[in-house]
C-alpha cells in the first residue's frame, strides 16, 4: 500500500501520522469569514479553505451552485451585525480599517474559495457585485507549493485569509498567528513530500 492511500485525517487530509490536528489553535475574531466554495473543490486534498475552518471560529460556508446558495449569500451580506465585504487579494482596493472605521461594525468577509480564474468569474455574480472590495497592502512570497499559481502574488486561500487577519489586528490574533503560520507550513510540507515536490521541482 503506497503512502498515499493510507487512512487521511477528515479535517486536515493529511495521512493519519502526519496529521497537525492536535492541539491546533482555535482563534474567534470579531470579524466573520463567509468562505464561498464548491463541493468539488473541497474535495481536493490540498485545499486551504479547509484549514482555514478547522482553525478560525467565527466562519461559515456557502457552496457556489448548490441548491439554495444565493439566499444564503443574501443572508450573509443583509446580517446587521456585520459590514459585509469580498476579499480579492489584487488593486484597486478598499482600505479595511477605513470601512470599520465608517460603519462601526466588524467585516464579515467573503472568501472566494477556488482557482483564480473562478475567483475572477465568481467576483461579478450579482449577488456579490455590490460589496466593497478588500485586500492586503503587503503580498510577500507564496509559501504554497502545491499548486501553480498563474502569478508570483497571487497566493492561496489560507495564507491570504490569514495575512489579512494579521493586518486588520482583530484581539488576540497576535498571540496565535505564529502556531497557526507553523501548522500551515507543516501541513505544505507534508504534502508536499507525499508528491516528492520540493520549491524546485514543484513546475505541475
Amino acid at each position: 500500500m503506497g503512502k498515499s492511500s493510507k487512512e487521511r485525517c477528515i479535517k486536515c487530509r493529511l495521512i493519519i501520522q502526519d496529521c497537525i490536528c492536535r492541539d491546533i489553535p482555535t482563534f474567534w475574531a470579531e470579524h466573520k469569514i463567509t468562505l464561498l466554495t464548491s463541493k468539488k473543490e473541497e474535495r481536493i486534498i490540498s485545499n486551504t479553505g479547509r484549514l482555514l475552518r478547522c482553525m478560525l471560529g467565527n466562519i461559515s460556508t456557502v457552496y457556489m451552485g448548490e441548491k439554495g446558495w444565493q439566499k444564503a449569500v443574501e443572508s450573509e451580506i443583509t446580517r446587521t451585525d456585520y459590514t459585509p465585504v469580498i476579499f480579492f487579494p489584487i488593486p484597486p482596493v478598499c482600505d479595511g480599517h477605513s470601512i470599520m472605521e465608517n460603519t462601526g461594525k466588524p467585516l464579515n468577509i467573503f472568501v472566494l474559495d477556488t482557482s483564480w480564474k473562478n475567483a475572477r468569474r465568481w467576483l461579478h455574480k450579482p449577488v456579490l457585485m455590490n460589496l466593497k472590495k478588500v485586500g492586503i497592502k503587503t503580498v510577500p512570497p507564496s509559501e504554497y507549493i502545491l499548486r501553480k499559481q498563474s502569478a508570483e502574488n497571487y497566493l492561496c486561500t489560507f495564507q491570504a485569509v490569514t495575512l489579512l487577519m494579521a493586518e486588520l489586528r482583530p484581539k488576540g490574533f497576535d498571540s496565535v498567528s505564529f502556531q497557526i503560520h507553523e501548522k500551515f507550513k507543516l501541513w505544505v510540507k507534508s504534502l508536499a513530500r507525499e508528491r516528492g515536490l520540493t520549491r524546485t521541482t514543484a513546475r505541475f
